[in-house]
C-alpha cells in the first residue's frame, strides 16, 4: 500500500462463510494461508489484528489461535489466546503435525540422489554448491547432516 494511503475498512476485507461461520480473509495471504493486514504503518497477521480490534490487547508471549483450524479466518469468536506450547498441542490434537522431509517437502530443491552425491563429493564446498545450484552453507549443512538427517 502506498505511503499515506488509507486502508480499506476491516469488514470489507473478509467474506462470511455461512456454513462454518468463518470470516475468511480475502486480501493478501501468506504461504501458510494466514491473512495480512497493514494498519498505521505496521503489518499484522489478520487474525491477530481481528483480536486487537474486537477483543483487546494480546498479552506478551501469547499467540492468537484458531478454534476452527482455518488460518484465513478472522472471526474473533473462532479465536483464542494461548502459549506456544498450547499452539503445538492444538496442532497435534488436530493432526497437523505432519513433517514432510526430504524430497517429499514441496520446497525441496534437491533429490535424494543429489544429496547422497553431495555427501560423497570430496571437492570444495563452493565447487559442489556451484554444480548443484545451491549455497555453500547448504552444502555444509547436508554434509554435517544438519539437513536431510533422515538419509
Amino acid at each position: 500500500m502506498p505511503r499515506g494511503a488509507v486502508a480499506e475498512p476491516f469488514e470489507d476485507c473478509f467474506k462470511v462463510n455461512e456454513s462454518s461461520g468463518c470470516w475468511e480473509w480475502q486480501k493478501y495471504l501468506t504461504g501458510c494461508g494466514y491473512g495480512k493486514r497493514g494498519h498505521a504503518g505496521k503489518v499484522y497477521l489478520a487474525h491477530r489484528f481481528s483480536w486487537l480490534k474486537y477483543k483487546g490487547p494480546i498479552p506478551s508471549g501469547l499467540h492468537v489461535l484458531h478454534r476452527c483450524d482455518n488460518p484465513c479466518c478472522v472471526n474473533p469468536d473462532h479465536l483464542f489466546l494461548g502459549t506456544h506450547q498450547d499452539n503445538m498441542k492444538d496442532k497435534v490434537s488436530k493432526n497437523r503435525q505432519q513433517h514432510l522431509v526430504g524430497s517429499l517437502n514441496g520446497r525441496a530443491k534437491l533429490t535424494v540422489e543429489q544429496v547422497l552425491a553431495i555427501r560423497a563429493d570430496k571437492r570444495l564446498l563452493r565447487e559442489v554448491a556451484k554444480d548443484f545450484g545451491i549455497g555453500v552453507s547448504r552444502v555444509h549443512e547436508i554434509r554435517v547432516r544438519k539437513t536431510w538427517k533422515h538419509l
